[in-house]
């Protein structure tokens, strides 16, 4: 057995301990209990229908408005600052994932923000309990759905938003499982490049200069959340799988290689 399969082993038994003392708190916190509980009114409430989940990557400035047309006629779910793309004032999620500390931190604006943006049909958010206020106090949006996610995946993952679930550090990985919660069948990604390690983080498709700005990570950094987060995709295709949900990427030129590919009018192609 190598040092590191030795590794692995001391990993798991010590993350399986964490766990365990992770669900005993969440029980005990009758506040935040109730709070995710609460999310029981949105399991299944989309039951077989097929939504589109759209990241931030510079590819996605490359869709065409007629392309843009096509997706907004099923649900589409927004995450962190699709809003100041041109193809998010383009488009109207129906839901909006916000699930980074820095949103119920520095960046707490962005709830108003985009609330604002798409005040003619303002999304459901997705966010952590902790922004509750902050969503609360956002003018004219709907009741949140809220992820508690606390445990580290030890081998798997699960969807059932309704209970402490398991952390998987991407934004698109949290809004894939509420995609399932929700009860989709089929779930297209696009922008999702999943290349930032390249590039330090800079390259969206938006100006992420401001943002860029405020953080500045190594590689070091990047190449070990790149590793940890692609592992946890893994695991969110093989539950995927067993839950007969299809999740395909349409990124052209993703390095997301957890999910089958393919070409953007292809899908469409096939469901028309």
């Amino acid at each position: 057995m190598s040092k590191f399969d030795v590794k692995d082993q001391i990993d798991s038994m010590l993350y399986r301990t964490y766990n365990l003392l992770s669900d005993i708190l969440f029980s005990l916190n009758s506040e935040t209990k109730k709070l995710v509980s609460s999310n029981s009114v949105f399991e299944n409430i989309h039951e077989g229908q097929r939504c589109f989940i759209l990241g931030t990557g510079p590819s996605l400035d490359r869709l065409e408005e007629s392309e843009l047309a096509l997706v907004n006629e099923s649900v589409v779910f927004g995450v962190n600052s699709l809003y100041k793309s041109r193809v998010g004032k383009l488009v109207a999620p129906r839901y909006y994932t916000l699930v980074d500390n820095l949103y119920w931190e520095s960046w707490s604006g962005a709830f108003e923000d985009v609330a604002r943006v798409y005040k003619a049909s303002p999304p459901t958010f997705i966010t952590d309990p902790r922004a509750r206020h902050i969503a609360a106090a956002t003018a004219n949006t709907k009741v949140p759905l809220y992820i508690h996610a606390k445990k580290y995946p030890v081998g798997r993952v699960d969807s059932d938003l309704s209970h402490n679930v398991f952390a998987t550090m991407n934004v698109v990985s949290n809004t894939i499982l509420a995609a399932m919660y929700l009860g989709f069948k089929e779930v297209y990604l696009l922008g999702c490049d999943y290349n930032a390690f390249c590039t330090q983080g800079h390259g969206h498709c938006y100006d992420d200069g401001h943002e860029t700005s405020q953080y500045e990570y190594s590689l070091a950094f990047y190449l070990k959340y790149y590793h940890l987060t692609t592992e946890f995709h893994y695991l969110i295709a093989r539950l995927a799988l067993k839950q007969g949900v299809k999740v395909i990427n349409l990124t052209p030129g993703s390095l997301l290689d957890a999910y089958p590919r393919k070409r953007f009018q292809d899908c469409f192609d096939r469901v028309e």
